[in-house]
């Protein structure tokens, strides 16, 4: 018989509550502050369908959209299940291991493995968990594949790179492991995926939608963010006719719409013209979304990508003060955002803002920049948020220098995440209630002008459209009035 390796995306906060954990680095978010998004497990099926081999069955499950059938493996007893692999992140780390102690209550027999940027930048931390068995560091797929061969085959993990576990007691931290090529990466099996379950994501055009990627980390240092130390600072992209291929893979399965979920689509400008005209030539009729950075944007790349499908970009702009960007060391500049928008606008692209407050030298005067920069940029949708010092960032490393009681992060969870402050008065001196009050404020005065209300109604072009608007604006409205995600 089998082995069987259940991938686990588990039920963070309450059922049905949307969250976006999807990015292995662990930079996620939920609720009605960002309208409701949610987004299939990328990641997840990656190292799923990767970790296929001999003798192992492989399943998937999300337990947020298929609650019903979480609920059976635990009536169960997870009964006939070796190995259970878990994708974590800073502020998912306390409930997934809450999971992994449930689990392990009902059948010991099963070997938990975490992996994500929790796993990889707090290693001791996890494995002071002692339901946590085996922890995956960095890129994963290669590791979890050899890994579960080794627990199948109660092989010496020891041998394994890019593993951390146990042994007498004393914590083992193997050497890591190099990263693959991205074309050595599998097309992700996306018929593991909750059938009949149609994630909603308030800025596509049109349903059903996947999610994408076709590289690998950024050219960007910026002091919050954890891709850059997570991919080893590096950015790796697949081949033009290797997208293509993928391309061609969901539409045959269906989708319509693909929102690209690489941390920088734009800045292989080269590689992505051929890519869209490939696009055009192919004729394939999907409707796409991608992150850009607005200096590595232009009018011709924008103008292609339109006419390829693309109807969005989305851009962290992060604040309206150069100063503040400086502190970031975003390496970028509000000129350039100006310029990016207004390009974006002219080739007939949808664009969305993200801004970050309660960055180093912020205050009240910057806040106030920052609000009416989002308004000058017209951006189609916006969204704010109060910076969070992940493990794995300079910002992190930062404020445990100062404050050490910060221990691994963990008490940043997906319910105070962006919308609490977490150690602001730290790192910038305001209090974190009064950031708490400056992104509601933000909210309100960005989204419910007249002019504003009108534009996006104008833009309206099928009844689609007006459904996913309507969910996204209640989600939007009611944060904005309340303040809860």
């Amino acid at each position: 018989m089998d082995s069987r390796v259940i991938f686990l995306k588990p039920q963070t906060g309450p059922v049905g509550k949307n969250i976006v954990r999807d990015l292995v680095y662990g930079c996620w978010c939920n609720g009605r502050r960002i309208g409701g998004m949610q987004m299939p497990p990328l990641n997840d099926l990656y190292a799923a369908t990767h970790c296929r081999q001999p003798g192992v069955e492989v399943v998937f499950l999300d337990a947020q959209m298929e609650p019903e059938r979480y609920q059976s493996l635990v009536k169960e007893g997870f009964r006939g299940v070796d190995a259970v692999v878990m994708l974590s992140s800073t502020q998912s780390f306390r409930e997934d291991a809450g999971t992994i102690k449930e689990i392990k209550g009902l059948n010991p027999k099963v070997s938990a493995v975490l992996f994500g940027s929790h796993p990889t930048f707090m290693p001791a931390y996890c494995l002071a968990e002692e339901d946590v068995d085996f922890l995956v560091l960095g890129e994963p797929e290669a590791t979890i594949k050899e890994l579960i061969h080794t627990i199948v085959s109660r092989g010496d993990p020891g041998k394994v790179r890019g593993v951390g576990f146990r042994e007498n007691g004393k914590i083992k931290i193997n050497p890591r492991r190099p990263f693959m090529k991205m074309d050595d990466l599998p097309i992700p099996d996306r018929s593991l995926l909750p059938a009949r379950a149609d994630y909603f994501n308030p800025v596509v055009k049109r349903l059903p939608y996947t999610t994408m990627q076709t590289s690998r980390g950024c050219p960007g240092r910026c002091i919050f963010c954890t891709a850059p130390t997570f991919y080893g600072n590096r950015y790796r992209f697949r081949s033009p006719e290797n997208v293509l291929a993928e391309l061609k893979e969901v539409k045959r399965l269906g989708f319509r719409e693909v929102f690209f979920r690489d941390e920088t689509f734009t800045a292989n400008r080269e590689r992505n013209l051929v890519i869209c005209e490939a696009m055009i030539r192919e004729n394939l009729d999907l409707s796409w979304i991608a992150n850009g950075r607005v200096d590595l944007v232009d009018k011709e790349s924008m103008e292609l990508m339109k006419r390829a499908g693309c109807h969005m970009l989305k851009f962290g702009v992060e604040s309206g003060s150069d100063a503040i960007l400086k502190s970031y060391r975003k390496g970028t500049s509000t000129g350039q955002a100006r310029a990016a928008f207004r390009m974006a606008r002219d080739a007939g692209l949808e664009t969305h803002a993200h801004f970050v407050m309660g960055g180093p030298g912020e205050s009240p005067a910057t806040l106030e920049q920052t609000v009416e920069f989002a308004k000058e940029l017209r951006p189609t949708t916006v969204s704010f948020g109060i910076l969070t010092p992940y493990p794995g960032t300079e910002l992190f490393d930062r404020v445990a220098q100062k404050h050490p009681e910060i221990r691994d992060g963990s008490d940043s969870n997906m319910e105070n995440l962006h919308v609490q402050g977490f150690y602001s008065e730290s790192i910038c001196g305001l209090k974190g209630e009064e950031l708490s009050r400056a992104v509601v404020r933000a909210y309100r005065r960005f989204y419910f002008r007249p002019a504003y209300l009108l534009e996006r109604l104008r833009r309206i072009r099928t009844l689609e459209e007006l459904v996913i608007l309507g969910v996204a604006g209640l989600n939007v409205l009611q944060f904005s009035l309340t303040g809860e995600k």
